[in-house]
């Protein structure tokens, strides 16, 4: 790689990044289009499967392949872990423990800690190299600590509930008259003891999720231009099935009375960890055996840095940060739950049935809409996610219907937006990461949406200062109007920020076309180092300001 300044008629300097190789892997970056080879003679139009249209050496990963199906296996894994892991935090250590608010809220603070250290782990899996190798003591590391601590929890003893409504009916109602023997006082007390093994936990997933990101990026920048990003598709497919699948386990049998829900029959508390901690032992025996590791181009510390450095100047990847950063902010503010007031709504069904379509829109996109505009294909069902859940918002908020039914069937198509917005974005994400970087270029892409968390968290809080109600306590037209006008300025607000998707490029070409420029920004990747590393201070101000 060379820097190359370049003066204008005006006098001012650009500096313009230039490789070494006119391949389509190395496209000149200072290449006039009037004297080199116009763009289209390296941009392969789809249907072409040429090899030489791929990022990076190796060849496509056949789908059914031993490298895929493991790979395959292990994000299923970590999705079951991450999609178990909140839920648990409300139902065992909540309800069925009976935890004090507090320190209940600060198993969440510590699993978004956890979270937030995505970037140094993925800088460990890209950098850090043993053995000549990134990948698989990284993930070995993050699968022990991650089996060794949920199975500190799955086989202790949690026992006896605070109180089991299937036994004494009353017990969850502060004024009834129930029997002092339906509880057990000493329960709360136990939720303290399990803050620990539950952060390490997660740690360790994170650790795990931040090196399969960077296998994730490898494989699909093998793929030609043709049929780049079929793996990374049906990865997020037979994730989301991995997600949907650990919902309904949660629904089937965590949702007795006793953990919050309505059902009679349920697991007992330790089932979900010794579940997790059998697929964790199947995990690391697949990392240890099966899962096939890659080298680094790139040798030596100094020199990976320098690259990084060049990389967070290019216009191509600090464009899509701030798309990821702005559609983030804009895109999360809602108003308070209304489900309070939908008639017998079934919070455990609630939370899977809306799910669903995302799976679906994987298949679809990957057969109809490979060619389709990224941009226009965002726009069109993030614009459609805000109407469907104004609709299905407004109607509850306004006695217009309440039914439990149409409220989640009108509210479900919502995730096909979701779908969209992990896809199209993520294509553009493989494109712009570099060979060597492809972790951490994943990691700083995923962790803005954790890091805008707390300021979501924030904003909720001043609306509902601004907007106070109480919807449990009250269904006046008064609170009606309080919660309407909250939801309003959430929803423009979301309105609003569908002016950031002009950020995303429009498809492949117009991104190659982008690279292919070389913009550099010394001052653009300053800004996004100062951005990340203020997210992250305030992230973990406000998690743990509680302790």
């Amino acid at each position: 790689m060379m820097m190359v300044e370049e003066q204008s008629e005006d006098g001012s300097t650009s500096t313009k990044l230039t490789p070494p190789s006119e391949s389509f892997l190395d496209l000149p970056c200072s290449m006039d289009l009037q004297q080199q080879p116009d763009l289209e003679a390296h941009y392969k139009p789809l249907g072409d499967s040429d090899p030489s249209t791929a990022l990076a050496p190796g060849g496509a990963v056949p789908l059914k392949s031993t490298t895929a199906i493991t790979f395959f296996v292990l994000s299923v894994v970590s999705t079951f872990f991450q999609t178990v892991a909140p839920p648990l935090n409300a139902s065992v250590f909540g309800a069925y423990l009976h935890g004090a608010v507090p320190t209940v809220a600060q198993f969440a603070s510590l699993q978004a800690i956890a979270w937030t250290l995505r970037v140094l782990f993925a800088f460990l899996s890209d950098a850090i190299q043993v053995g000549g190798y990134r990948r698989k003591l990284w993930l070995l590391v993050g699968w022990i600590v991650c089996v060794a601590s949920v199975g500190c929890i799955a086989f202790s003893d949690f026992g006896a509930p605070f109180c089991d409504p299937k036994e004494y009916p009353s017990c969850w109602n502060p004024k009834a008259n129930t029997t002092k023997t339906a509880y057990d006082v000493s329960a709360p007390s136990r939720v303290a003891w399990y803050r620990a093994p539950t952060f390490f936990a997660m740690l360790g997933v994170v650790l795990v999720q931040a090196n399969l990101d960077g296998v994730l990026v490898e494989i699909a920048q093998r793929e030609p231009i043709s049929v780049r990003g079929t793996f990374q598709t049906l990865t997020y497919f037979i994730s989301g099935i991995g997600g949907v699948l650990a919902r309904f386990f949660m629904l089937f049998c965590l949702s007795a009375k006793r953990y919050g829900g309505g059902y009679d029959w349920s697991a007992g508390p330790n089932a979900p960890f010794y579940i997790a901690f059998g697929l964790g032992l199947v995990a690391i025996v697949l990392t240890i055996s099966v899962f096939r590791d890659t080298h680094n181009p790139i040798q030596g510390l100094p020199n990976w840095c320098r690259q990084l450095w060049t990389l967070l100047q290019t216009r191509a990847l600090y464009q899509l940060l701030s798309f990821r950063l702005l559609t983030s902010v804009f895109q999360s503010p809602t108003g308070p739950s209304v489900m309070t007031w939908v008639t017998n709504l079934d919070l455990a069904w609630a939370n899977v049935i809306p799910r669903i379509p995302y799976v679906p829109t994987m298949i679809i996109t990957l057969k109809k809409g490979m060619g389709w505009n990224w941009r226009k294909a965002v726009f069109i069902t993030t614009l459609g996610s805000i109407i469907v859940t104004s609709i299905a918002t407004f109607f509850v908020i306004y006695d217009v219907c309440r039914n439990d039914y149409f409220y989640i069937i009108v509210i479900a198509p919502a995730s096909i937006a979701l779908g969209m917005n992990t896809l199209m974005p993520g294509w553009a994400m493989v494109e712009v990461a570099t060979p060597g970087h492809e972790a951490t270029t994943a990691a700083i892409y995923a962790t803005i949406k954790d890091l805008v968390v707390p300021i979501t968290a924030r904003w909720r809080a001043y609306m509902a200062e601004s907007f106070p109600a109480n919807l449990a306590l009250l269904n006046d037209n008064h609170t009606q109007n309080q919660v309407g006008y909250n939801w309003i300025v959430c929803l423009s607000i979301q309105v609003a920020g569908l002016a950031f998707i002009v950020l995303l490029p429009a498809q492949r070409k117009p991104l190659l076309e982008m690279k292919a420029r070389g913009e550099l920004s010394v001052l653009a990747a300053v800004v996004v180092v100062v951005a990340y590393f203020a997210l992250l201070v305030f992230a973990w101000q406000q998690n743990l300001k509680d302790y």
